[in-house]
């Protein structure tokens, strides 16, 4: 799971990892926006806030399709709201995989510019609720990960630096 409050950086590192999108080399990749934007042409009429909450079940329910199925797979998530980490776990658990997270951990300042310069915004009132939930997230994954993603395995924290100088996620089997 690649989590980080809305303009940390995640669809860019994810987009400069795994270039080939959806399916590369063996792994999927996940991202919401990417269900957003084929999403638009047809309903980029109607305003974004009325198709958001079928936008997210929708993307949901091919997260958790693909978990069940098994295999590689990298799930894009501001990873902030409790009920979709307890989700991920639960499916994970299920489906017999490991949990591992990367968090993308920038200033709120900083992601908010991230969000500007791509031309989308989130809701004020949604980033502060994001950015109030982060720190305490970021505290419980260096205690322990299976507090932010029930039965996680692991959580590494990266700053920007750090998520630019990442070169791949690897998959090594159990």
């Amino acid at each position: 799971m690649l989590g980080g409050i809305p303009g940390a950086g995640k669809s860019t590192l994810l987009r400069r990892l795994f270039p080939g999108g959806t399916e590369d080399g063996g792994v999927r990749v996940f991202d919401s926006g990417w269900v957003r934007d084929r999403w638009r042409p047809v309903l980029g009429g109607v305003p974004y806030s009325w198709w958001r909450p079928v936008l997210h079940l929708t993307y949901y329910g091919l997260v958790l399709r693909a978990m069940r199925a098994g295999g590689p797979l990298v799930v894009h998530d501001c990873a902030t709201r409790p009920w979709v980490r307890r989700l991920i776990g639960w499916r994970a658990r299920r489906s017999g995989l490991a949990v591992h997270l990367v968090l993308l951990d920038v200033p709120e300042d900083v992601a908010r510019s991230g969000q500007h310069a791509r031309g989308r915004v989130v809701r004020s009132g949604s980033m502060d609720k994001h950015s109030r939930r982060w720190p305490r997230l970021l505290e419980r994954a260096a205690e322990e990960p299976g507090r932010v993603v029930p039965g996680a395995a692991s959580a590494v924290v990266l700053d920007r630096r750090g998520a630019d100088q990442l070169e791949k996620i690897s998959f090594e089997p159990n």
